[in-house]
């Protein structure tokens, strides 16, 4: 018996060998004969049969059979019965079980006892059993060689693969753009897609005005004053300014800010108040009396009150997120070629201590407290940074995500990113980092955002249109360098590429953008699409799951001019009041506007005298907005079982609870590699238990127990509803990951997800916790109120207040639900 099973599996090695140098390469119709469709221009190097491929938990778990490529693009794996492709389909970058080479940050073969770490100049002394692909997307692919598969196959593509994926060197990310769109016929076939004309591309002056009308906003205007980029190389070429400036008098008030980034319009609440952003301040610019005329026109856009918010001081900076992320992956990757891996009994303080969930939690504080300002009315809120191109990215999408129904579709979104990110000059390309060439300015700031969204997502799902599935495209995508969205670092790059300007520089004209007659893009370069051109890269099944219905909402009328006042006490202020909202409470800095610092003429110095005077009002405002925070909010929620459903209101704002249970990690796209990735050399049954499994079982029956251990009674009336509690939100819907790790058992009445009435919420401090590199001594935030203990902390947390005096477990780190 043994010596007929040697000589068949000889056998079955030649005639495998046989076909493959009979059939190298692909067939006419550019289909590879084992069942891989090649995009126009595209090699097959190397293919591997008889492999199995580890699917995640929500691919269903277990293994699949089928073959394994490498092309010069992508590594892409065919299953065994997979459908035949059709020929007349348009192309697909990226199969639902394929991955970009570009995408790949390290390449690990498992032998029968030991691991190696392959490089391009490494040497295998031994025949891979498995191979492991560690993936900049956080995606761990792991690949099993069938004891069939020839050992030269299995040498020779992990050897293929180490060779060719993207090495850590300047300018090889143009290989890989023209390895999948540089071809004749992939030119054709992208510069014969369109658009997406349901959503709004912010390229042209039409699109400002829709969004203007769709708003209701009055009294601005679309400038083209930087059509050809001359007063900021980073703004783009249309901008939103009040009518009353022209833009005469508009080229003045470049000079007085960084890079020349003006205050500009980004939305208006249906309520009359308007979100502007802005950079920081030239203090050493002289003001002129027209200059400050038109400065003060623009910040204060036609309302007697502005409230700056100062993001400098309060947010984390790019260093503290890259910091944070690179921990992060660290811990949810768990590599085994360096057999370094964090106990499972100190895997959540790992987690608290990367703070990545702490930045989080400050990025959703922050846009909670604009989100209420902006609900007050007929005031203009300041979003202030120093460059003004990442956390002002951050607050001012997070705060349209919550108050905006619009802003929580997919086109909606998209054309959110479109206008507040890729048109408003984020630094994609060296926040991404793509060509490795410039570590210092890495940062993955958008990941940040999109973390807050999911959080969003998570406490208010049947508010969102779009799912966790766009979501995490979203975030697969960012990291593929194939889209002209993510491959430049503002608007006026991405011209220069798509119509090969040059520039020249005058001393009366500044610096022009040159076109030459009858000059064209460069022919090497393949044109890149947008990110947004989702069928490029999924499937129709796939992009299916990126929509959900969302239940119909009673819109409020219409307010084209705001007139709905409901903020009486800010309309006493004295006109040109001016406030600085920092670290959660208000102030009037006397250097806050620098033309007010006693410096300039009499006029002006009165005017400073008048904005001091207005900190009278100071105290009303706090109270103002700390009373619509505690009574009117629980009173606009409605409550049911099956999740949170956010205010009545549809443009009242989705508030986030900023519990540590509350806040979760995003499973499916930080954790879908993490627990699969550790099952070696053998199928594993279905059944059986990851060792964090089992940890979250047991902490979820210890919750269980403390929580009916703190009532009067063990018995709990069935009509009545009890506030929510800490784990209340900790094991639903496991499909949307609220919880880290699901429970076994079934979700019962204590799982219940009810709203809690925030007036019920009491603060708890925390132990105080040191943050190198990270400056956050905020002592309060108005939305939740000051502290009542002397003992406060800097990062707030609270719970809500039991019923029949009973007490509730504490729990001072992050909790398996964070």
């Amino acid at each position: 018996h043994t010596v007929q099973s040697k000589t068949t599996n000889k056998t079955w090695k030649l005639r495998v060998n046989m076909e493959m140098l009979s059939h190298s390469g692909v067939n006419a119709r550019g289909r590879d004969v084992f069942g891989l469709r090649c995009l126009p221009g595209e090699c097959v190097l190397q293919r591997a049969l008889l492999v199995r491929k580890k699917l995640t938990a929500k691919e269903g778990g277990g293994w699949l059979s089928g073959t394994l490529f490498c092309t010069h693009f992508r590594v892409a794996f065919v299953p065994q019965d997979s459908p035949k492709p059709d020929d007349n389909a348009d192309p697909v970058l990226l199969g639902d079980h394929d991955v970009a080479l570009a995408s790949i940050e390290k390449v690990v073969a498992v032998g029968p006892s030991r691991t190696k770490l392959v490089t391009a100049s490494s040497s295998l002394k031994f025949t891979p059993e498995e191979l492991v692909l560690y993936c900049r997307d956080l995606r761990v692919l792991c690949f099993l060689f069938d004891r069939l598969t020839p050992d030269t196959q299995a040498v020779e593509i992990t050897y293929t693969i180490a060779k060719t994926y993207q090495p850590l060197k300047p300018g090889t990310v143009l290989a890989f753009q023209n390895a999948a769109l540089g071809s004749v016929e992939m030119k054709q076939f992208l510069s014969n897609r369109r658009r997406d004309s349901h959503m709004n591309w912010f390229d042209s002056s039409s699109d400002w005005e829709q969004e203007l009308e769709r708003t209701g906003a009055c009294g601005w205007r679309v400038s083209s004053v930087n059509d050809r980029f001359e007063m900021s190389t980073s703004l783009p070429k249309f901008n939103v300014v009040p009518q009353k400036v022209l833009d005469t008098e508009l080229k003045k008030t470049f000079a007085h800010f960084n890079e020349g980034r003006i205050p500009r319009w980004c939305w208006r609440h249906p309520r009359g108040s308007d979100l502007l952003r802005m950079a920081s301040f030239q203090n050493n610019i002289y003001h002129e009396k027209d200059d400050i005329r038109n400065l003060e026109l623009i910040l204060f856009g036609g309302q007697s009150l502005c409230v700056v918010v100062e993001l400098g001081d309060e947010m984390p900076s790019p260093t503290d997120i890259q910091l944070a992320h690179t921990r992060l992956r660290a811990l949810c990757l768990g590599d085994i070629s360096t057999s370094v891996s964090v106990p499972d009994d100190k895997w959540l303080s790992t987690l608290e201590s990367t703070h990545w969930l702490d930045y989080t939690r400050c990025c959703l504080r922050k846009a909670a407290e604009v989100a209420c300002l902006l609900r007050g009315g007929h005031l203009t809120v300041v979003l202030q940074e120093a460059e003004d191109r990442d956390m002002t990215c951050v607050v001012s999408s997070l705060v349209q995500v919550m108050c905006d129904p619009h802003c929580r579709t997919r086109v909606g979104f998209q054309g959110l990113v479109q206008k507040e990110w890729v048109m408003a000059g984020h630094r994609f390309l060296s926040r991404i980092n793509y060509h490795r060439d410039s570590d210092k300015e890495e940062a993955p700031v958008f990941l940040l955002f999109l973390d807050c969204v999911w959080q969003l997502w998570v406490q208010y799902p049947c508010r969102f249109q779009l799912t966790g599935d766009f979501l995490l495209a979203l975030h697969d995508s960012f990291h593929l360098p194939l889209f002209s969205s993510f491959l430049a670092n503002c608007h006026r790059e991405r011209c220069k590429r798509s119509q090969n300007l040059s520039q020249s520089y005058t001393p009366v004209n500044g610096w022009r953008d040159l076109v030459p007659r009858g000059s064209f893009p460069d022919p090497s370069d393949p044109p890149l699409p947008p990110v947004w051109d989702w069928a490029l890269q999924y499937s129709s099944q796939r992009r299916e799951r990126f929509t959900q219905p969302v239940p119909p909402l009673t819109l409020p009328q219409p307010l084209l001019n705001g007139n709905l006042n409901t903020n009486p006490e800010l309309s006493d202020s004295a006109p040109g009041s001016v406030f600085l909202l920092s670290r959660g409470s208000f102030s009037c800095s006397a250097n806050l506007l620098p033309w007010r610092s006693g410096g300039g003429s009499g006029v002006y110095r009165k005017s400073h005298r008048r904005g001091g005077s207005s900190s009278e009002n100071l105290p009303g405002l706090e109270r103002l907005l700390k009373a619509w925070a505690l009574t009117e909010l629980p009173q606009g929620h409605t409550t049911t079982t099956s999740g949170l459903q956010g205010p009545l209101d549809s443009y009242e704002p989705l508030l986030p609870l900023l519990l540590g249970p509350c806040l979760g990690v995003w499973r499916d796209c930080y954790l879908r590699g993490a627990l699969h990735a550790q099952a070696f050399s053998h199928p594993i049954s279905s059944s059986t238990q990851h060792p964090v499994e089992q940890l979250a079982w047991e902490v979820q029956q210890l919750r269980d127990k403390l929580t009916l251990a703190s009532s009067p009674t063990n018995t709990v009336p069935a009509k009545t509803q009890e506030p929510r509690r800490t784990d209340s939100n900790l094991n639903q819907n496991t499909n949307n990951s609220t919880f880290l790790f699901p429970a076994s058992r079934p979700p019962g009445p204590v799982a219940s997800r009810i709203t809690p009435p925030i007036s019920n919420l009491q603060p708890r401090v925390p132990p105080a916790r040191s943050r190198a590199g990270h400056r956050d001594s905020s002592k309060h935030t108005f939305l939740f109120g000051h502290p009542s203990s002397s003992e406060s902390r800097p990062d707030q947390r609270y719970l809500p207040a039991p019923n029949n005096n009973a007490k509730l477990p504490k729990s001072n780190g992050p909790s398996l639900g964070s």
